[in-house]
């Protein structure tokens, strides 16, 4: 037995979630109001039989025990299972002790670090510090709130103050916070810069910002960007992290909307006007793994990047990366022919296109019902994509219009059928031709979507053998799954459908973080070394277990099984608990109604 298996064992999911939530007694359930959003009417569930929960209303997802505290608490999986373990009186003793004394070491650092930069910026040397921030309109309390501060010039400030705390140099080093050269030399890596400490969800400071103030010296290499931060540590990576997320948390999940901006400034100016439901992407691209992040949270997104080219092509960039995440999503779900029910799950991306000259921090300061205006009133992905794309290329010739339809049509081909027409004469109208000519020349969008699986022989699914596998029949079909997608490096055209597949679908909060790792990299090393150490014996398991089929075809018909089953599962139980939460006493509500209307016909679909 593993640790996570021993601290589920011990544990009721009935007695954690009620640590949250007040649930009441509903036949063979519990219920609630959801605590992931707001409603008025009970709509969260949870099933003490099958140690599950899940949200029937906006959310319209679920899971078990550790997936409930990961969306509540904003925590990663390995963070969850240390705080159900110590809630368990389950000890620790493995590797992954290790790294979370590691993580302890390396933020405790950085709390030190932030700590000395805030004294820096209030004492003399950050005199020229302060008087930015005024000029650019941040007040005292707004500069606490954020934690700003300052690193002085000097070469060992911040050395000595942590050697003076009797701090280990290497784990500053570590940090990202002193550099040390070939030679042995250490300095402070942070000279001269107004810090903008950046934390998790937990408000733990990972990572710093930092901006160059004028007259700082010159470095080593002879050059000094205007904008620097930390590089990748055991705790801080800028692709996994947006910045003043621990502060937009409660905002974004209230209101089920996120606002993405680009800079630190752009997020400092929208909190001090309260507008609280603002992020930033650092200025990157936008990330999937940032994407994630912000859909645990939220339905509805809206990217407000400055007006410039540099910032329209941040915009372009985080619209191709992101849309990997969310059009793919869209088109799964459409295959499966599920799309009432996964439209109470969709995620919706705007785009404010903001005035000339006037990035996000500017334009909150001078017209704030402007920046309300735009951000409300923000235009659908699709309408900004076509012309911005479009723009990219030469549409005056047969080659830039065939790079223009390549690239968006396949983003057409993933939209609700009835805007697919409008989307497509826009297109056609962006590269000059007429709707119908445009039409001639492409395949439908549903021939676009069709999967190798449909063009397989036909025959008889093999049967999965669990005979290798657990005693549990459910269990098992889950490690079976696992276990085909992980020991078959063929299967990885199945990732764009799989992209789709909800996690929901796995009762296992294992199997969902190894999921999610393989739809990034179905490399086994590569997932290995981004799960959580308390992972690995579950994924070894799975690696190398033995399985059949062995060839491809075979395989893909196997895996293929294997998701109809647990779709069906899924639906299936989803219909149990609906039945469920119906009151004998008084007629079904429409919504009610209307749900168990949409699982029975899915249900059907899926048989």
């Amino acid at each position: 037995m593993t640790v996570v298996d021993d601290v589920k064992a011990r544990l009721d999911i009935v007695d954690v979630v009620s640590g949250y939530v007040t649930l009441t007694k509903a036949g063979r359930n519990f219920k609630a109001n959801c605590p992931f959003h707001n409603e008025r009417t009970p709509s969260f569930i949870v099933n003490p039989e099958r140690q599950s929960w899940h949200c029937f209303g906006a959310c319209a997802t679920g899971g078990d025990a550790f997936t409930f505290v990961m969306r509540r608490e904003g925590l990663e999986f390995g963070d969850t299972l240390r705080l159900l373990a110590q809630k368990a009186g389950v000890e620790i003793t493995t590797q992954s002790k290790v790294e979370s004394d590691r993580r302890d070491v390396l933020q405790r650092i950085n709390k030190l670090a932030a700590t000395f930069y805030q004294e820096q910026l209030a004492g003399s040397q950050g005199a020229d510090a302060r008087d930015y921030l005024k000029g650019r309109g941040v007040d005292k309390t707004t500069a606490e709130k954020f934690q700003l501060g300052f690193s002085p010039n000097g070469w060992d400030g911040l050395k000595n103050y942590l050697k003076g705390l009797d701090a280990s140099e290497e784990d500053a080093v570590q940090a990202g916070l002193i550099y040390r050269n070939d030679k042995g030399s250490t300095w402070d890596f942070f000279r001269g810069r107004l810090m903008f400490p950046i934390h998790d969800r937990q408000g733990r400071v990972t990572g710093f910002g930092a901006r160059l103030m004028d007259g700082t010296p010159v470095s080593d290499e002879g050059y000094n960007p205007k904008y620097i931060n930390t590089s990748a540590t055991p705790i801080f990576d800028k692709r996994n992290t947006l910045y003043a997320l621990h502060l937009a948390n409660d905002a974004i999940r209230k209101s089920n909307t996120g606002i993405i901006v680009e800079g630190y400034m752009d997020v400092i100016a929208a909190h001090q006007f309260g507008y609280t439901n603002v992020v930033a992407s650092m200025g990157t691209a936008l990330t999937e793994n940032q994407v994630a992040l912000l859909k645990s949270l939220a339905t509805n997104f809206v990217l407000a990047l400055d007006p410039d080219t540099a910032g329209q092509e941040a915009t372009l960039r985080s619209l191709e990366s992101s849309w990997r995440v969310l059009g793919n999503q869209m088109a799964a779900a459409r295959d499966r022919s599920l799309g009432v029910l996964y439209q109470r799950d969709a995620v919706t991306l705007k785009i404010a296109a903001l005035p000339d000259g006037r990035d996000p921090d500017e334009l909150i300061r001078h017209d704030p019902r402007e920046w309300e205006r735009l951000t409300e009133k923000a235009e659908p992905l699709m309408d900004y994509l076509i012309p911005a794309i479009a723009s990219r290329f030469d549409t005056s010739t047969g080659q830039g219009k065939t790079q223009v339809v390549e690239t968006i049509f396949p983003l057409i081909a993933a939209q609700d059928a009835f805007d697919q027409d409008r989307y497509l004469r826009m297109l056609a109208g962006a590269i000059g031709v007429t709707p119908e000519a445009l039409m001639a020349s492409l395949p439908s969008p549903q021939a676009s979507r069709r999967r190798r699986t449909n063009t397989a022989p036909k025959g008889n699914s093999p049967e999965i053998s669990t005979a290798t596998l657990t005693a549990s029949p459910e269990a098992a079909l889950e490690d079976y799954t696992m276990a085909l997608l992980l020991q078959r490096p063929g299967l990885t055209e199945f990732k764009e459908m799989m992209a789709g597949f909800s996690l929901d679908h796995f009762r296992s909060a294992e199997h969902r973080e190894i999921l999610a790792r393989w739809l990034q990299t179905s490399s086994v090393d590569e997932i290995r070394a981004a799960l959580d150490e308390s992972l690995h014996a579950r994924l070894e398991f799975l690696v190398q277990t033995e399985i059949t089929p062995a060839d491809h075809l075979a395989s893909e018909r196997a895996l293929d099984q294997c998701l109809r089953r647990l779709q069906q599962r899924h639906l299936k139980e989803l219909q149990e608990a609906l039945l469920e939460t119906e009151d004998e006493s008084t007629p079904p509500s429409r919504d009610l109604e209307g749900e168990i209307a949409d699982v029975n016909a899915a249900i059907k679909l899926a048989e």
